[in-house]
Formats: C-alpha cells, structure tokens, sequence
C-alpha cells in the first residue's frame, strides 16, 4: 500500500492512475474525507449543483461491471486494444494489462458517480467547470490518504443508460464522470508529463 501525503506537491506529482487495486475495502472514513473535499471545490457562481452518488452495493457494481463491459467493447477498436500475451512485458503492454484487470473486476469495487445539474443557459463545457474541480478534489484526497482512483469512462458509452436508470439520476442532471476507487496494488507516480517548456507561452502562441 503507499503511503500517505499531507505534501500537497507530492500529491500533484505522484497522482497517477491506478487500476490495479488489492481486495481491501475502503472504510467510511477515508471515503467520506474524499468527498468532502470534493464538496470544497469552487463551482460555476457557487451554485453546488452537483451530487455525488456512491455505488457500493452489489446491486449497483454489478451494473457498474455491465457499463465496463460496455465500454470496453467500445474503447477495443478505438484504441486498437487487445489482450496482451503474458510474456509481453512491454510498457503498453502493462498498461493494457491494467486496463483489462480493472474492467474484469469492476464488480469488487467501490465506485463514485460525478452528476452536474443542467442550466440552458450553459454548454456542457462551461459546466464541466463546475464539476471537474470537485472530481479532482476527490482524485487528489484519495492519494494523499494512500488511495488509489481511476476517472473511468463507464458513465459514457452505453453505460449511460444504465447508470442513470440504476441510480435514478433525473433527465436535467449530466452525467459527468466516475471514479473507481481502492487501495492499490502497486504505488503512485510519479507522474509522467510533457516538459513545460512544451505546454508554456509567455505573452504569443509561441512565445
């Protein structure tokens, strides 16, 4: 299990994506502490319009494995993914791995579910900024206690339908995204990004 952080910079730097989780259960506390700091992240005119919707019992994962499932045969073409042989041990092949352990459990694990109320007055882009702050604030909790997440895309795909039926979540509320959650199996970061000097502009486009 890695450690935890209270290093802020730490955090950033380490926060990768985990997919590989162990079978501990996360308690109430340590998820609670998650959600809380998504809940103190600032939103479009502090509106709070969001929920945050908490899929634990085996009723809801096993719609959230239905939905992987689902997304999985969408994400295989698109991708150009397939099962990797067990003696590839190369670097996409360990993601893949991951990628398939992860959606080949989804049913053992807990799960969070983002929602954005809908305003008619604003894209979807322009709410996404309401909600991805606080989804970000969860990712961020999760690793300083020593948790590992994953934004997944279970919520997209035909999983939509299922988990807005599943959960009851009204037709003017988006759903925004969903994050696994555990303890992982293997540690974090660091994290590896493209060097500033690439993303940076000082004053031009190019500058």
């Amino acid at each position: 299990m890695s450690a935890a952080s209270d290093d802020v910079w730490e955090v950033m730097s380490t926060s990768r994506t985990i997919r590989r989780f162990t079978s501990e259960p996360v308690d109430d506390t340590t998820l609670s502490r998650c959600l809380q700091a998504a809940a103190w992240a600032p939103s479009g005119a502090n509106a709070q319009a969001w929920r945050f919707i908490v899929l634990r019992s085996p009723r809801q994962r096993a719609v959230v494995a239905e939905a992987a499932a689902q997304a999985l045969r969408v994400i295989e073409p698109v991708y150009g993914m397939t099962r990797p042989a067990d003696d590839d041990t190369g670097r996409r092949a360990r993601t893949n791995r991951a990628i398939y352990e992860l959606h080949d459990r989804a049913r053992e694990f807990t799960s969070v579910l983002f929602t954005q109320q809908r305003f008619a007055t604003a894209s979807e882009l322009l709410l996404g900024g309401s909600i991805f702050p606080a989804m970000q604030n969860f990712l961020l909790a999760a690793r300083a206690q020593g948790l590992g997440a994953c934004l997944t895309s279970w919520a997209s795909y035909g999983g939509e339908a299922l988990l807005r039926e599943a959960v009851g979540v009204p037709e003017d509320w988006m759903l925004a995204g969903h994050v696994v959650v555990g303890w992982p199996r293997g540690g974090h970061g660091p994290v590896r990004r493209r060097p500033l000097a690439e993303l940076v502009g000082y004053d031009t486009w190019d500058g």
